[in-house]
């Protein structure tokens, strides 16, 4: 089989190197500047007064959380790249709140006011739900054969490993309160494993 170290997606071409989600806050931040600058009879969207406020959360949630967070499901993501998203979303929501750092809100209520989850509980719910469709899959799926296939062979270099998948849906894990070790009980019931995991979203909130 021919070794291919690129590929294409729908909207960029990857390398062996993943891409982490700072690439995605670029990548929307610069589409939704774009979005402004072709609309050269109005105001920008988050700026202008004749949109409403529900107009422009829906907006949000469609055009940049959905851009922003696509693929997300499959990330490995370390602590710092999760507060550089969290940054994001929350300088979002406080320009279509109107919100300035002056007024000294925390970020607690403008989630409140916007009635939006966190980034890191976004994320969370991804990733979990993803989890419990690849357990879901038959054998021989080439998604369930890496989640719980190991290596026969090799050796590791030394120094701290680097984070993977399994580590990061364990984290998930604990942090919705959901048992590592009897997750897959749930999970066999995709109705079961949604109420599950949007339960333990709203007691971590």
């Amino acid at each position: 089989m021919e070794k291919n170290s690129k590929w294409s997606t729908i909207s960029s071409t990857l390398d062996q190197q993943p891409q982490t989600p700072c690439h995605w806050i670029l990548k929307s931040t610069r589409g939704w500047e774009r979005h402004s600058q072709s609309c050269q009879n109005s105001p920008r969207v988050l700026e202008n007064k004749h949109v409403t406020t529900q107009t422009k959360m829906s907006v949000y949630k469609v055009c940049v959380i959905g851009t922003l967070l696509y693929g997300s499901k499959s990330w490995t993501t370390y602590s710092l790249q999760e507060r550089k998203l969290q940054v994001f979303h929350l300088r979002c929501l406080c320009r279509i709140l109107g919100i300035l750092w002056q007024d000294r809100v925390c970020n607690n209520k403008v989630l409140a006011c916007a009635d939006l989850p966190s980034m890191y509980t976004l994320l969370h719910q991804r990733r979990l739900r993803w989890l419990g469709h690849v357990h879901r899959m038959d054998d021989g799926h080439i998604p369930k054969d890496l989640l719980y296939g190991e290596l026969a062979t090799g050796k590791r270099s030394r120094g701290r490993p680097r984070l993977c998948y399994k580590f990061v849906c364990k984290r998930d894990l604990r942090v919705c309160n959901i048992n590592t070790k009897s997750w897959e009980t749930f999970a066999i019931d995709r109705t079961i494993w949604r109420q599950q995991v949007a339960t333990s979203q709203q007691q971590t909130k």
